[in-house]
């Protein structure tokens, strides 16, 4: 006690109370970085996402459809369905210091995905181009190779595309919410399109026509561009140097859709000179090219993110989107596998003007996680 007496008696006399010698030894807490009120930001993120895949009727099989033994060797599946990167960029600007008030533009993209198939047969199996005759009511196909007919190999393809970008307005409506609310309201564009080819070449020798080579090709074209405002809430809430964002939104416009779609044939048969007529299996002259259409469509799109302020400038964060989209049209929604036999090249139309060019809607969605960081300056 009297030691304890001592030096408190000693650092009174220096002009230095104990209290204040305890406090200043007191070990203390390193506090967060809070975000610094610059009027700049832009946030870069990679994305790894998955789309609805386009369904695609049977387009190669063993036999017609629906006879005993017969394998749907492509087709009456979706594809292109599977994840892919892409990337993700957005700048913005407050108008005022408490960031209440601001701008922000942002630009999506998704890496090009394709699917492809191959299939060839010495003439020993069969490979066939199922359809639905209209003429006779039944299933029928294009034989491409068989023991009767000859070799032939058909090579199947589609690529899909998808980007977007947009421009809103950001109004804080409630600053003790649970954190920070704003409001959003501006503009959203988005594209989808695909691409799907479909070539088919055979070689044989039949009786009354001699050795012959044929090139078939048939190509479908889809291209979604929609326009519309973009309405919506976004919100942050803050945990020393964790934070919580979110945003639901939903775009209300016009989607433009086209198609396009071509097909040819080219044959040359005992030994002349190679012909080709417009039209293959699924693109012939019924339904042969450019449609398009505007409907009304909607783009909701919900986000979460978990973000870490490292510095007063600099924050990471991780998250997940999802992205749906109506009335989009894809090869899919294109396709009529209801021909009329007769016009197969080098025949004429007879009958039933089919397959018909058709431009039916389905639902899209884009769904994944983000990784990113946003910088303010």
């Amino acid at each position: 006690m009297r030691m304890l007496f001592l030096a408190a008696a000693l650092l009174g006399a220096c002009g230095v109370s104990a209290p204040a010698v305890a406090a200043d030894m007191r070990v203390k807490a390193k506090a967060p970085p809070k975000p610094v009120a610059s009027p700049f930001w832009i946030e870069a993120d990679y994305l790894l996402w998955t789309v609805k895949g386009d369904k695609l009727p049977a387009l190669v099989s063993t036999g017609n459809l629906g006879a005993p033994g017969t394998a749907v060797l492509f087709g009456d599946a979706a594809v292109n369905d599977r994840w892919r990167s892409g990337g993700q960029i957005k700048a913005g600007y407050w108008f005022d210091p408490q960031h209440g008030w601001g701008i922000e533009g942002s630009f999506f993209g998704l890496q090009d995905v394709s699917t492809g198939f191959n299939a060839s047969s010495n003439g020993s199996s069969v490979l066939v181009r199922p359809f639905f005759n209209v003429q006779t009511g039944l299933q029928d196909s294009l034989i491409v190779a068989s023991p009767v007919i000859g070799s032939g190999q058909i090579a199947i393809s589609e690529t899909s595309h998808l980007w977007g970008a947009g421009v809103v307005f950001r109004k804080e409506v409630c600053a003790s919410c649970a954190g920070r609310i704003s409001a959003l309201v501006g503009y959203r564009h988005l594209r989808a399109s695909d691409d799907l080819s479909i070539d088919t070449n055979q070689q044989g020798n039949v009786a009354g026509i001699g050795p012959f080579t044929a090139a078939i090709t048939d190509q479908f074209a889809t291209t979604n561009d929609f326009n519309g405002l973009d309405l919506g809430l976004t919100g942050e809430s803050r945990y020393g140097a964790w934070s919580l964002e979110w945003f639901g939104k939903v775009a209300v416009g016009a989607n433009y859709s086209t198609a396009q779609i071509n097909g040819s044939t080219t044959i040359a048969a005992g030994g002349g000179a190679p012909v080709t007529s417009p039209g293959g299996l699924l693109a012939l002259p019924s339904n042969m090219g450019t449609f398009s259409q505007t409907r009304f469509a909607a783009v909701p799109e919900l986000a979460l993110k978990l973000g870490y302020q490292v510095t007063p400038q600099f924050r990471f964060h991780a998250g997940y989107d999802f992205l749906f989209w109506s009335n989009v049209v894809r090869p899919g929604n294109v396709i009529d596998t209801g021909i009329n036999a007769s016009q197969i090249p080098p025949g004429a139309l007879v009958g039933a003007s089919r397959p018909a060019p058709r431009l039916d809607g389905s639902d899209f969605w884009a769904q994944g996680i983000d990784l990113g960081a946003v910088f303010s300056f």
